[in-house]
């Protein structure tokens, strides 16, 4: 009985020491592993110091960047077995070929780094901080939509985790991308964000990153002291620091004494530049590109110009040649877009002053397929594809400039192939966008998103609601971190919910650009083109085969004019003011021509973004008169986006089903209590009473407590033939992207309005300053009104200021019974706003000229319901 105990003991015992003997080598292995761990790390940390050395102290690239290739190779081949130190080896090989401007090598190691790193759980800032520095390489490589949306969840990460100074990094890379995608506003916020952060770290290093930026944007905003300021606070601790942001700054300098009006000042820091051998591709091409713009300069004003236009020849050819390197080792056209465009613009106005149309063209063509190719990446992640067509705009400007000089018959077809794009401002959605596996996420993201607009729009009321001439200085300052804070939190919400949606599959590729097909303008009609910017500025006038070009003021100038109009118009009773303004802005017009073309009835208009608020109905056109006699008086005014667009022939028959309604009146919504700043609009139930009174039984309609969100959003009310909006629209001149309608119980933003199409021939948005949104250089302005017809409405009647609800009633009343007589829209509007002018209570423009009509084809305008 008892060896069988005995042999069971010593076979215990045996186990017991084979786990002994394993648990020793397991702990020799982990002491071993932990000491190889340490060793790697030390050889990164030792190599890293060598590439910070290579890119901080001037000429020693060639000798510290080989040694420091030499030793990621070891580092790799060491590490293969260990995920965690080789996706970290990774990210040094990134940094080698960043030091060597090969981003597309830089972003396969970080790319290979990443899914190392994943494999070995590594923690979540090591992986936010790979992403950051991933997204970095994709700016450069011109996928700046993918380098966002990376950015957009590495905030979402770190905000999780409270890692303030991952957070700092991460504001500051979202920042720039928005920069240079023409956000500002939204960029400078995140850099502001950044600061904060930077400022409580008391890095001050980081605190001068976020500097050189804020001054950036200074200068943008046209506060150059304020920039110089940011940026020479800057350069003294790069100096200090010996670190190679110092070439940075001094291109920063020279672009804010360039802004500024002091070449001398902007060449010598420029030139500062250029000649450290630090810089690299980027710092180069960014130093050549403001000499260039200096050569011109002087060229235009004729200051030692065969000089300065051979200077202007081998800058050409110097930065040309750095950007076709660039592009070869980046195997892509799309590199260093915003270079790329920079330069576009001073070489087209380098080739114009040599009379070169050739050149012109070559680099005028490759600057558009380039502006086009990033909008439709941008356009696939629904990031804001019109603020970046606005950033680039300048250069189109300069081509636009050349070809009217150089060969202006051909400037209608350039602006109608580049405009025809149907561009849908960035609009948040959240039906039908994201993965079923992402949905409930979704909608939290998307209510948070919904919460933060409120309370902006909340916050803003507060702000108009103090008086103009309050002085407590404390008070003002209390009401503007509040609008700052309630921005920022809008900023954040927008792109924590962009991070849930996931683009489709495959991108559509970028249209090819549209072929311009000369178009017959109706003798009826007169045909007007406005192409106003501050270094060029005209109108194109049509009319049977006749074009004819004449000049306008600088942007700047047409600007004030239209100002003055509005602030005029704002209210009644100016009088004899009004009319002396309405009667200047007949400069804008080309009057002259139009006379000629006496039998005409309808003015035919495309405003550029500047002249889009511009009461057109309300102009005195006959200087010759004693007696205010309107352009309405005359003539039907329509706003269309281009000529081939709205004289295309095309069927205008509603999309709308048969079973649905003509008609649909949306009017008088209850409002919540608390909703102090809006008043009732007691007219709007007249409005729908008198449509349906005219057009029954062929009206619906909702009202009061029926008038909510939801039936805006219905199929039914989508598909109907005619809708009519009775309500507040909502537009803050001070954050402008936010607008929309008031409903039953709630607000009705653009996002959610147009997520899905309409198919109504007419719409009509009765509400206050419903053609009223943000302006994007050259593309106009993004409105209610344009959202109707970007998303399938025909045609779409608005306002232009905050209009009088009685007398909209009244001129609502007089259009529709001209509708129901047979009349098509433009003539309808016409008849009721001369009703209005002829009237005793009122004639005053105010009344009636803040009314306008948009409309994508003449059919709709022109055919009766």
């Amino acid at each position: 009985m008892n060896e069988p105990s005995c042999r069971r003991y010593r076979a215990d015992w045996l186990v017991a020491w084979a786990y002994l003997i394993g648990a020793g080598w397991l702990l020799f292995g982990l002491q071993a592993g932990a000491s190889d761990a340490s060793a790697q790390q030390e050889a990164r940390r030792k190599t890293v110091e060598l590439l910070r050395r290579s890119q901080n102290e001037s000429g020693r690239r060639s000798i510290y960047l080989p040694q420091a290739y030499e030793q990621i190779q070891l580092g790799l081949a060491g590490s293969k077995a260990d995920p965690l130190q080789h996706g970290q080896w990774l990210e040094a090989l990134w940094e080698y070929h960043l030091l060597n401007d090969d981003h597309a090598r830089a972003r396969q190691a970080l790319e290979r780094s990443l899914q190392f790193l994943t494999a070995a759980h590594a923690d979540a800032a090591l992986i936010d901080r790979i992403t950051s520095n991933l997204s970095y390489s994709l700016i450069l490589v011109g996928e700046v939509a993918k380098a966002k949306d990376l950015l957009r969840r590495a905030i979402v990460s770190a905000s999780q985790h409270n890692n303030r100074v991952l957070l700092a990094e991460l504001y500051y890379g979202l920042g720039d991308a928005y920069r240079k995608t023409g956000e500002r506003l939204v960029a400078q916020r995140y850099f502001e964000a950044a600061y904060e952060l930077d400022l409580a770290s008391g890095d001050a290093m980081k605190i001068s990153i976020s500097r050189l930026k804020l001054g950036s944007l200074a200068r943008d905003r046209g506060e150059y002291r304020e920039a110089i300021d940011w940026h020479e606070q800057a350069l003294q601790v790069f100096i200090d620091e010996r670190n190679y942001r110092e070439l940075v700054t001094y291109i920063e300098l020279a672009l804010d004494y360039a802004a500024q009006g002091e070449p001398k000042l902007a060449r010598s820091y420029a030139q500062l530049a250029l000649d450290d051998p630090r810089g690299l591709p980027e710092q180069r091409i960014d130093a050549s590109v403001l000499l260039l713009r200096i050569a011109n300069d002087r060229r235009v004003r004729a200051v030692e110009a065969s000089q300065n236009a051979a200077l202007a020849s081998k800058l050409v050819r110097d930065i040309e040649a750095l950007i076709d390197g660039s592009s070869a080792r980046q195997k892509s056209e799309l590199a260093r877009p915003t270079h790329q465009l920079q330069f576009a613009e001073q070489a087209i106005r380098h080739y114009a002053l040599n009379r070169d149309l050739g050149n012109v063209r070559k680099h005028g063509q490759a600057a558009i397929r380039l502006a086009q190719r990033v909008a439709s990446d941008l356009r696939d992640t629904h990031d804001d594809t019109l603020a970046w067509l606005t950033a680039a705009q300048p250069v189109l400007n300069e081509y636009v400039k050349a070809i009217y000089e150089l060969d202006r018959p051909q400037v209608l077809p350039l602006l109608e192939t580049y405009y025809a794009q149907q561009i849908v401002p960035a609009e948040l959605r959240h039906s039908g966008v994201v993965g079923r596996a992402y949905e409930t996420e979704a909608i939290e993201l998307f209510e948070r998103y919904r919460t933060a607009r409120r309370a902006l729009i909340e916050t803003n009321a507060a702000l108009d609601r103090l008086h103009p001439d309050t002085t407590d200085a404390r008070r003002r300052k209390d009401a503007k971190s509040r609008l700052d804070q309630a921005l920022r939190d809008l900023d954040r919400a927008r792109d924590a919910y962009l991070t849930t949606y996931r683009a489709p599959v495959a991108s559509t590729p970028p249209k090819q650009q549209a072929t311009f097909r000369p178009q017959q303008v109706p003798s009826s009609d007169v045909f007007i083109r406005y192409f106003i910017q501050e270094n060029v500025s005209f109108g194109i006038a049509l009319a049977g085969s006749e074009t004819r070009y004449f000049r306008l003021p600088p942007r700047s100038i047409v600007q004030a004019l239209v100002q003055r109009s509005l602030d005029m118009l704002s209210a009644p009773g100016h009088g004899a003011q009004v009319e002396a303004t309405l009667s200047a802005l007949a400069e804008l017009l080309p009057r002259d021509f139009i006379r000629k073309h006496g039998g005409a009835t309808r003015l035919v208009i495309v405003p550029d973004d500047v002249m889009q608020p511009l009461p057109f109905s309300a102009i005195d056109l006959d200087d010759r008169s004693p007696s205010y006699a309107p352009l309405v008086a005359k003539f039907e005014i329509v706003r269309a986006r281009s000529l081939s667009s709205y004289y295309a022939q095309r069927s205008v028959t509603s999309n709308a089903s048969s079973k649905n309604a003509d008609i649909v009146v949306f009017a008088a919504p209850l409002l919540k209590p608390q909703r102090t700043e809006l008043s009732a609009i007691p007219s709007s139930l007249a409005e729908a009473t008198s449509v349906a009174t005219l057009f029954a039984p062929r009206v619906i309609t909702y009202a009061g407590a029926e008038a909510t969100s939801d039936v805006l959003l219905s199929p039914k009310v989508r598909a109907a033939k005619v809708l009519h909006i009775a309500t507040h629209g909502y537009f803050n001149q001070t954050t402008p992207d936010i607008v929309g309608l008031v409903t039953s119980g709630g607000f009705l933003g653009f996002t959610e309005l147009f997520s899905t199409p309409f198919s109504a021939r007419l719409v009509i948005v009765s509400g206050c300053e419903t053609m009223r949104g943000k302006d994007y250089t050259g593309w106009g302005v993004r409105s209610l009104a344009d959202g109707f017809l970007s998303q399938g409405a025909g045609s779409v009647i608005g306002t232009l200021w905050s209009v009088s609800d009685a007398a909209t009633a009244a001129l609502m009343d007089s259009f529709y019974r001209k509708l129901h007589q047979g009349a098509g829209s433009s003539a309808a509007l016409q008849a009721a706003q001369r009703e209005l002018l002829a009237s005793r209570r009122f004639s005053d423009p105010y009344y009636w000229a803040g009314v306008a009509l948009a409309s994508s084809n003449r059919g709709y305008d022109q055919q009766s319901l």
